[in-house]
């Protein structure tokens, strides 16, 4: 009988430990974005069907800049200056392991505009520091500093201002437009409605409907190690507070990010705002690139309607 309690002692403290291992390499993957360049450049040369040189020649040789967040992280990025008499800023937001090349294929729906441009490595991307990635939840504070950057440094203000964000980053755009700072507007292309959904959504895809029994201790340890709470990674539920016009947009065909994720932050936003829920059969943000005329169109009579007049 004492053989038979020592043997189970044994083999619970076994499962414990494997179970707390088992979450903790989980959790890496949650928190490691391996972000390279190299990653932009296979998607530019797999999806768009041209290359990063030709992209990056639409427009004007940039200026570097770095801005300090509120925790003390380098986040660096690109100052695109289309014209001195601009008025009016776009702010593009990447999305996940991406880098701030990934967001060039935006530029020709809004070439029309006439606006500045900039784009930026989130924290734990690209040139931008910091060790790990919060869902959002700093890097919405982190898009707050860049724009806190553009004002002081090339004389905008916040109605000249739009944020245009890509997957990973529309949701931390939509998180930073629950704060009272009101720019323009936002954009956002096929947004998570929040991070747990987000994670364990293609974690299920990818490994099976196991991933559930081990999902609140990779959490867990996704908290510590990033010293958030990552509840508060909800554009879903941020979406309530957000006062300017949002144009939301998503690919009802997205294999990666469901879409009725954006179905769900739709029923949050105000009245002045746009869901198009398209059925152009696109992967994961690629309406801008094979349906690159539909969408300038719609965004064209967003900021036409909501009588945006810097962006005209």
């Amino acid at each position: 009988m004492l053989f038979i309690k020592r043997l189970s002692f044994i083999i619970i403290t076994l499962m414990a430990v494997a179970y707390i291992g088992l979450s903790y390499m989980l959790s890496n993957r949650v928190l490691k974005t391996n972000s390279s360049f190299q990653k932009t450049l296979d998607d530019i040369n797999k999806y768009w069907g041209t290359n990063y040189e030709e992209m990056v020649a639409l427009l004007p040789p940039p200026s570097d800049f770095s801005v300090e967040s509120i925790d003390n992280i380098q986040i660096r990025g690109k100052y695109f200056a289309v014209s001195d008499s601009s008025s009016c800023l776009f702010i593009f937001s990447h999305g996940w392991a991406r880098s701030w090349q990934n967001m060039l294929k935006y530029y020709p729906v809004v070439d029309d505009c006439g606006c500045n441009i900039i784009m930026y490595d989130h924290r734990a991307h690209g040139d931008s520091g910091g060790q790990y990635p919060t869902g959002g939840i700093m890097e919405a504070k982190d898009l707050i500093s860049v724009t806190a950057w553009a004002i002081q440094n090339k004389n905008y203000s916040w109605n000249q201002i739009a944020w245009l964000g890509s997957s990973w980053g529309a949701g931390a755009a939509l998180i930073a437009g629950s704060e009272d700072l009101n720019p323009a507007f936002i954009i956002a292309d096929s947004p998570f409605q929040d991070w747990y959904t987000a994670i364990f959504e293609r974690a299920i895809d990818d490994y099976g409907s196991w991933v559930n029994g081990v999902a609140p201790a990779v959490m867990f340890w996704v908290n510590m190690r990033a010293d958030i709470n990552y509840k508060e990674a909800n554009p879903m539920e941020k979406s309530k507070d957000i006062d300017e016009p949002v144009f939301l947009i998503h690919s009802k065909a997205d294999p990666k990010t469901n879409s009725q994720q954006s179905v769900n932050i739709a029923r949050n936003l105000n009245a002045s705002s746009e869901f198009h829920h398209t059925e152009w059969g696109n992967i994961h943000v690629m309406d801008v690139i094979s349906n690159k005329t539909e969408f300038k169109a719609l965004l064209k009579n967003f900021i036409e309607k909501n009588d945006i007049n810097a962006f005209k």
